[in-house]
């Protein structure tokens, strides 16, 4: 029983913990704040995370896991690759229209927030950017191999572009408060890969 109660309230610190980091960033959110937010004594989340360092590492790695099951989703695509990355752009854009253009990345609001300012988290974000990078080259090298897309395809740079121009088209609507640029950077995109197809 202590290990479930144990794996309960680890759960619960970095739920609580994301939710804080996500709308307030890094800096703005105390130990105090997310002890309260998990319905815990701060005595007791540094039993868990002895630092707020340790804490943002640990959630990270926890954020990840939606974005994972998101890339493999798409790796598990065995019909229609285009199609397949239309719908991360699609995906995308629901959630901003949801949020009304607010929240955004939450890797990409911390590599705007820390990537000058802490390096450990800016190697965990870069970390987990290189680690889906290489997912959906790969997802598209498989294709390059079929002869969907001709031979002279370039799928780590291709999947690169693509995954800076979803960022990008995010950190956008923030700013406009418009859903308008992920839907731009979707049919820009889908053009470059069916002008590469075979």
């Amino acid at each position: 029983m202590p290990r479930a109660a144990n794996l309960e309230a680890r759960h619960r610190i970095l739920d609580a913990a994301h939710r804080l980091f996500y709308t307030s960033g890094l800096n703005a959110v105390s130990m105090d704040s997310v002890a309260a937010a998990a319905g815990m004594k701060k005595a007791n989340l540094f039993h868990y995370y002895p630092t707020k360092e340790s804490l943002e590492l640990a959630v990270l790695d926890h954020a990840a896991a939606s974005m994972n099951e998101r890339i493999a989703r798409v790796a598990r695509h065995s019909y229609d690759p285009i199609g397949a990355i239309q719908r991360i752009f699609e995906e995308a854009a629901g959630i901003m229209r949801q949020s009304h253009c607010s929240g955004g990345c939450f890797f990409g609001n911390l590599a705007q927030e820390t990537a000058d300012g802490n390096e450990k988290i800016r190697q965990k974000v870069a970390e987990h950017l290189h680690a889906w990078t290489t997912e959906l080259a790969a997802f598209l090298e498989r294709w390059r191999r079929t002869g969907y897309f001709r031979e002279d395809f370039q799928p780590q740079v291709a999947a690169q572009a693509i995954l800076s121009l979803l960022e990008g088209a995010l950190l956008f609507c923030k700013a406009s408060k418009s859903p308008e640029p992920v839907d731009s950077a979707k049919h820009l995109a889908v053009a470059y890969l069916e002008a590469i197809r075979a």
